[in-house]
């Protein structure tokens, strides 16, 4: 990961973020609380979670403002990605989930071809 990196924050990663022509290695690195918050310290944060009560979670954690986005997220060669996903999937409830609730991933894109 690249310190100059932004720091772009997902709740899902799709095959849809990657603009490439035939194949791609992608590597997923579950990460511990302090890594996050570590991680999410300075430079850049750019979010693309709209669930208000998961940006409230990873607000308190990094101690910085962070603003629910629906956009979508479109893979840069430099972005540190870290997707944030709750532990146990839940459907049709909403959710105001703890810390202790979610998992956190480094999503590494290895080789785009």
């Amino acid at each position: 990961m690249e310190s100059n990196s932004r720091k772009v924050l997902v709740n899902a990663f799709s095959v849809s973020m990657l603009k490439f022509v035939r194949e791609a290695t992608v590597r997923f690195r579950r990460l511990n609380v302090e890594e996050v918050r570590q991680l999410l310290q300075g430079g850049e944060i750019v979010n693309y979670i709209r669930h208000a009560g998961t940006v409230q979670v990873i607000q308190e954690l990094v101690n910085r403002q962070i603003q629910p986005n629906s956009g979508i997220y479109v893979y840069e060669p430099k972005d540190t990605i870290i997707m944030v996903v709750l532990n146990a999937p839940q459907r049709g409830q909403e959710l105001m989930p703890k810390l202790e609730d979610l998992a956190f991933y480094v999503v590494e894109v290895v080789s785009l071809e």
